[in-house]
This record gives C-alpha cells, structure tokens and sequence, in this order.
C-alpha cells in the first residue's frame, strides 16, 4: 500500500467521482483508476461500486476509509510540522463549528488567525454536534467546536463558554414580561424550537424534563438563522442561545426574555485524544476561544453570559 494510493482512495471517497478526485488531487483520471485497482486488488476487496451516480462506497471502502483516513492525516501533520520547525506556523486545519457559533464569532476569528498565520489553510465545516463526534472519531476534522459532549474519555476538551438560552420573540409580538418567563409558562406559549438533531434541542429538553414538563413546538427548525428570521417575521417565539443572535438584539430586530429556571448550555472545543493535536489546530484553538471572550466582553452585548469554568 503506497501513500499516493491512500491519497487517492480518500479524495474518491469523499469526492465520490474519478473526474472530482483527480482534479483535488492534480493527476488525470487513468491514475486515479489505475492506483484504486491496485489497492482494491492488494487488500482483496471491491471498494466501490461503480454506478451512473457515481462512486459508492461498499462496506469495505467504508472501513478502509475509516482506517486509512486517519493516517492520512497523522502523515500530513507531521510532514508540516517538521516543515515549519524552524518556527514558520503552516499546515492545514479542519475544523466543524456549530450553526450558533458560525454566525457570530466565527469570521471575525478567521481574519485574526489569517492575518497572524497566513501559511495555514483552513477548511471549516457547518454541522451538528453528533456528526462532528462521529467525524473527529474517523479523523476527518481535528478539531470541533460543539455544545457540551460529557462522558466522553476519548476527547480533549476546552470550555470556550456558558451561556443562558433566552425566551426570544419580535418587537411586534404582544407577548410581555417584567421577569424572567417560567419554562413551565413557556410550554403553553406558540414555540418554534431545533430539531432532536440539534445539540440546543438536547440541551432544552433535558432542561423541561429536569421539572416534568414536555415542550411540545408548533414547528421545528435545524437552522439558527432560519429559526431567527421566522421569529422576526411571525408571532412564534423561540428559545435561543443570545450570542447567536447578537446582532438581531443589538439593532431591535428581536427582544429577549431570561427563562426560570436557567437553561445554559456550555460550549466546548474539542479534540480526538488518540491523535496529536497540530500547531496550527492549537493555535486556532486559541484564537477562537480568545475571541469569544472579547465578545463577551462588549459591554454592550444583550444577554447574560458567565465565564467557562477552568
């Protein structure tokens, strides 16, 4: 088995077409063909079908790529390590950052990082909790900014924040409060909410099952920022993590109420423990986290927000 042929293998499988992984990988497609045969035929098993949508993986090709990704990119961290070590900072990262973190915080963060350390690539993707768990377990990101992952032993982990989620609803909504808003009240209220594939709907549940209640929403959205327009639009209210919504609260756009008893949720970066986690991944790690504190800071940021436990 010879490293161009794991190269190749990965960018197939994630690619899913011969033409799209010759074309990441800058080789014409006979090479990309040739390489997949010898490797299918060394370890004795079809690793694709070939179908008129394209490359599909078997149950093979799904385990080699779950062995064989993962030294990919131990190979790449190391190569670019003992690259820059005469001090340069260079490699690439992958990271997957949640939708309540990539609207406000994330960008701002990456023109930082950029502008110190301009020979790192980064490659950011959007997603839930769950499957990023599931990616960093197969090494395909490194690291994961994510909503609270306890009893998990395989991951290292850094509290980047603690947050209380809000009672959030539009200027024009008639509904009002003096106070916070009993989550109990909250149950008989017109509720847009996540879906169960979201880590806030987890972390909301667990909050109404804690005092037996059940929040049952009128309808439910994946998306933070869909779930933000709809409630700007519309008379629904939403439970929502005030950071994500920063902006909306600062211009007037949504109002926000504190909910009794607390939902908070803790964000957490975090990383496969059974890999070695890279300098640049490290010092994105850092960036980010040091950014998130700024913004706590700002005076003038709506929201309650409490400093992560060290």
């Amino acid at each position: 088995m010879e490293l161009r042929q794991i190269k190749y293998f990965v960018a197939l499988f994630e690619e899913g077409s011969v033409t799209r992984a010759a074309r990441r990988t800058h080789v014409v497609q006979p090479a990309i063909s040739m390489q997949l045969s010898k490797l299918e035929d060394e370890l004795g098993h079809r690793l694709f079908d070939r179908t008129s949508q394209g490359m599909v993986p078997t149950a093979a090709g799904r385990q080699a790529y779950a062995r064989l990704m993962p030294l990919l990119r131990e190979y790449t961290s190391a190569r670019e390590e003992l690259i820059g070590f005469g001090g340069r900072v260079a490699g690439q990262i992958s990271v997957g950052v949640i939708g309540s973190l990539r609207t406000y915080g994330l960008s701002e963060c990456l023109e930082s990082f950029c502008n110190k350390y301009p020979d790192v690539s980064i490659t950011v993707t959007g997603g839930y909790t769950v499957d990023f768990l599931e990616m960093l377990d197969i090494g395909k990101i490194d690291v994961a900014v994510i909503n609270q992952a306890n009893g998990r032993p395989n991951l290292g982990a850094l509290h980047i924040l603690q947050e209380d989620l809000a009672l959030v609803a539009s200027p024009e909504n008639s509904f009002r409060s003096d106070g916070a808003v009993a989550l109990a009240d909250i149950a008989k209220l017109k509720i847009v909410l996540p879906t169960i594939r979201h880590g806030i709907r987890t972390v909301i549940d667990d909050a109404a099952n804690r005092i037996g209640i059940k929040l049952e929403p009128k309808i439910e959205l994946d998306e933070m920022k869909l779930i933000e327009d709809f409630v700007r639009k519309t008379d629904y209210l939403a439970i929502m993590p005030p950071i994500s919504i920063q902006r909306a609260l600062k211009t007037g756009q949504l109002r926000q109420f504190p909910i009794e008893p607390r939902i908070r949720r803790e964000i957490m970066c975090v990383h496969n423990r059974k890999r070695k986690l890279s300098e640049p991944a490290r010092l994105f790690i850092a960036e980010f986290k040091e950014r998130i504190d700024t913004i706590t800071r700002i005076p003038q940021v709506t929201g309650r927000f409490y400093p992560a436990d060290d």
